[in-house]
């Protein structure tokens, strides 16, 4: 079975590539590690590469990747989702750095390349904007979850950390609580998400986006599913970007509880359906959407 360990990089499309690349250098913090002609790639400054922007007609998300076991051949996981069904090809990377990626879709037509040889990318250590640390999660909204849901959990190796029966539902693939998030509704893109290193960084950035004339539209605030502190704002194509930090931990997979913090409900914290819980999404505020 294939086994995603780590969120990678996701690609988007845009008509703006030169205020793209400012807004990803200048706010979010991150490091112009590749451009030519159609494409930019912006890695953190701890040199993991996690934007890949492309020429398009509209904002769009194209395209994802996540890293597998080194142990796990591109060949053998090429034939793996063959036996269920799913074509896949092995080429080059969006990304310059990665030579060999096994590319195919998912049910909602997402690209969605693995790849088993990160390279670290040459960065400086210029303060720049937010102290973005990773690329967390990408979030969807869809029509029907369950296909999608069964495809990440049965052919890549996510598990269910939190749900809404029918209507939400988080997926792990890591120790993080979720790195793919699917909600009911209009087929679009939800928004993409990247940790910063606690609650006074997360404050800081927040007064950062308003000064730069990126006003928030939720937050700060703490979540209930994953009890991540998060702040959310739009980029320059309209895309919604959360920042967060503190995200629940799964740190044992066989014990199956994430790691006890002073804010729980419960405990331990377990994997659970919270459609019948008093759960708005700021736990700080009940009662706000």
């Amino acid at each position: 079975m294939i086994q995603c360990r780590r969120l990678g990089y996701a690609a988007l499309t845009t008509g703006r590539m030169n205020e793209l690349v400012r807004y990803y250098e200048d706010v979010i913090g991150l490091v112009l590690s590749h451009r030519d002609e159609g494409r930019a790639v912006l890695s953190t400054r701890q040199g993991i590469e996690c934007v890949v922007l492309e020429h398009g007609e509209r904002p769009e998300l194209v395209g994802i990747s996540f890293e597998i076991s080194p142990r796990v051949p591109l060949e053998e996981a090429q034939a793996t989702l063959g036996k269920a069904g799913v074509p896949a090809q092995i080429r080059k990377g969006r990304s310059p750095s990665l030579a060999r990626v096994l590319a195919f879709k998912d049910p909602k037509g997402t690209e969605i390349e693995l790849f088993n040889s990160i390279a670290f990318v040459a960065t400086d250590a210029k303060d720049r904007g937010i102290n973005a640390l990773k690329l967390g999660h990408v979030a969807y909204f869809l029509p029907a979850i369950e296909e999608t849901t069964d495809f990440y959990v049965d052919r890549l190796g996510f598990r269910k950390s939190d749900w809404r029966e029918g209507r939400a539902m988080f997926l792990r693939c890591s120790p993080d609580h979720h790195t793919i998030n699917l909600f009911k509704g209009e087929k679009r893109l939800a928004h993409l998400a990247f940790e910063v290193k606690d609650f006074s960084e997360l404050v800081r950035a927040s007064d950062l986006l308003v000064r730069n004339d990126f006003p928030l539209d939720w937050g700060p605030a703490r979540h209930t599913i994953g009890h991540n502190c998060a702040c959310y704002h739009q980029n320059p194509d309209g895309i919604r970007t959360e920042l967060y930090a503190e995200m629940d931990q799964m740190k044992d997979e066989e014990l199956g509880y994430f790691d006890p913090r002073p804010w729980h409900e419960d405990r331990p914290q377990r994997p659970r359906n919270w459609e019948t819980e008093d759960s708005p999404r700021n736990k700080w505020i009940p009662g706000v959407p």
